[in-house]
């Protein structure tokens, strides 16, 4: 697989260094083109194909917003990850990027280690391994592969939540949250929802529910490749847009980004 690529799109030349710099470091194979604004991100987009558009939305010329419909209605970058890099998080400019498909959220200012986290959310899993990395992960599952499943079970979670769905009430822990999905662990003995069901999802804001939200089951896997696995990974996809529910998601988003940073 090639090089993943990588393209930022922002009017602020300090902006456009400072991300530049942390890509750089966190990840030095990365191929990492910029753009001036929402016109010169259309032009390249144009001429290549990326992995991940980081974007600003307020610019001159064409917006963020703009280059992101623009980008939508294009075979190449449909499904292309696309995060808006902004101060703007008034949630009619949220909900208006949400429905155009936007991916995610920034909002500046950022920790290094957020945007880090954003990029090997979207980016990371297309890494093809190189044949040193193939050679340490070789000697990884020689010393003990027993060693890293207990290392995995033990990240902890990004926080709370149950998901109510045919009659039923399970609790879960969020895995990973965006403001158009969310990825759950439950327990496999409280019951197993069907692909596709909807569901509600209360996300737990501290003893009490923060918002519900109304989804769907996009994905099921076991969380182990053991068969007796009693856990579940749950995939929702939201389909709500109620403004206020999107205002009070991306503040939780927020918070969840700001502990682990």
């Amino acid at each position: 697989m090639s090089q993943p690529r990588v393209l930022i799109v922002d009017d602020a030349q300090f902006i456009r260094d400072h991300v530049t710099r942390i890509v750089k470091h966190h990840f030095p194979d990365y191929l990492i083109d910029s753009a001036v604004d929402g016109d010169d991100g259309q032009r390249v987009m144009s001429e290549n194909i990326y992995d991940l558009i980081l974007c600003d939305w307020e610019m001159p010329g064409l917006s963020g917003l703009e280059l992101l419909q623009w980008a939508r209605a294009k075979n190449n970058y449909r499904d292309i990850p696309f995060v808006m890099v902004t101060s703007r998080g008034e949630r009619d400019y949220v909900l208006q990027a949400i429905k155009a498909g936007v991916n995610d959220y920034l909002s500046k200012p950022f920790e290094d280690s957020q945007l880090v986290d954003k990029i090997r959310k979207f980016v990371g899993r297309k890494i093809e391994a190189s044949a040193d990395a193939r050679r340490r992960a070789a000697q990884m599952l020689a010393a003990g592969e027993s060693a890293a499943k207990a290392k995995k079970t033990t990240v902890k979670p990004k926080g709370l939540a149950q998901l109510r769905c045919g009659g039923a009430l399970l609790k879960c822990a969020i895995q990973d949250i965006t403001l158009q999905s969310i990825k759950v662990i439950i327990k496999r003995e409280g019951g197993v929802p069907q692909l596709l069901e909807h569901v509600v999802v209360d996300i737990d804001g501290g003893g009490q529910t923060l918002v519900q939200l109304n989804g769907f089951i996009s994905a099921l896997a076991a969380n182990s490749p053991d068969i007796e696995t009693n856990f579940i990974s749950v995939d929702v996809l939201f389909t709500d847009n109620d403004p206020a529910k999107m205002e009070l998601l991306t503040r939780y988003i927020a918070k969840q980004n700001s502990k682990s940073g």
